[in-house]
């Protein structure tokens, strides 16, 4: 509240507080009169009906200038209102989201990307290893296509594009409360596994905030860390 308001107010409550005081007089003096006393009293009821006509002309006054000063309060709380929801809505614009959901799409397409990549290596490479009759290959028959390379088994269509970003946009999903969200198995994928471990999350740890539901919040915590980026 501003001092103007204050000041108004304060005003206003003084000049209604002096003309009920001065009413009361005249209501006193009006009675006496009444009763046909002096005329001393008749002329001061003349003397208090100025002064209480100059104090109902310093309320409207005081009215005006507190209607006034209501009207300033008001303007200065919608600026200031409107200003607050500027600074904050400045981040938080279609413009604003425009940019996080590129980043969205383009961090979502490489991914998509990388397992289609990795589909067509996979089957490329056990074709060779098969054609050579190399140890690495595992399985190479409907429904396994497998092979081992330096200590890790790689197996056609286990990291499907649609799995992993679905997968991804259910975590999210799940740390947001947001609803209908996708609907993805319920273990933690090998390529989140990756994640935990170099978030720090044991297996047994990973198994327990999966069965707990906080495995969805340990992947987007890691994920705004930074950690996938720091460790491939």
């Amino acid at each position: 509240m501003t001092t103007e308001l204050t000041v108004a107010q304060q005003e206003l409550a003084d000049t209604k507080a002096e003309i009920a005081e001065l009413q009361g007089l005249i209501d006193g003096l009006e009675e006496q009169v009444r009763e046909g006393e002096a005329a001393e009293e008749a002329q001061q009821l003349g003397e208090k009906y100025g002064v209480l006509r100059v104090a109902q002309l310093r309320q409207e006054a005081a009215e005006r200038k507190l209607a006034k000063a209501e009207a300033a309060e008001l303007a200065r709380r919608r600026a200031a209102a409107e200003a607050a929801a500027r600074a904050d809505m400045v981040e938080l614009s279609d413009a604003a989201l425009a940019v996080k959901y590129a980043a969205a799409l383009a961090a979502l397409d490489d991914l998509a990307a990388v397992c289609v990549r990795r589909e067509d290596a996979m089957r490329e490479h056990l074709a060779v290893f098969a054609d050579l009759g190399m140890k690495n290959v595992i399985a190479n028959a409907p429904p396994q296509h497998i092979f081992a390379l330096d200590g890790e088994k790689f197996e056609v269509g286990t990291r499907r594009p649609q799995d992993l970003v679905t997968r991804a946009t259910a975590h999210v999903f799940r740390v947001r409360a947001l609803r209908d969200a996708p609907r993805i198995g319920g273990s933690a994928h090998p390529v989140e596994r990756v994640l935990t471990a170099w978030a720090g999350m044991s297996e047994r740890e990973t198994k327990a905030a999966d069965v707990s539901g906080s495995l969805a919040g340990r992947l987007v915590e890691a994920a705004r860390k930074g950690m996938t980026e720091e460790g491939f």
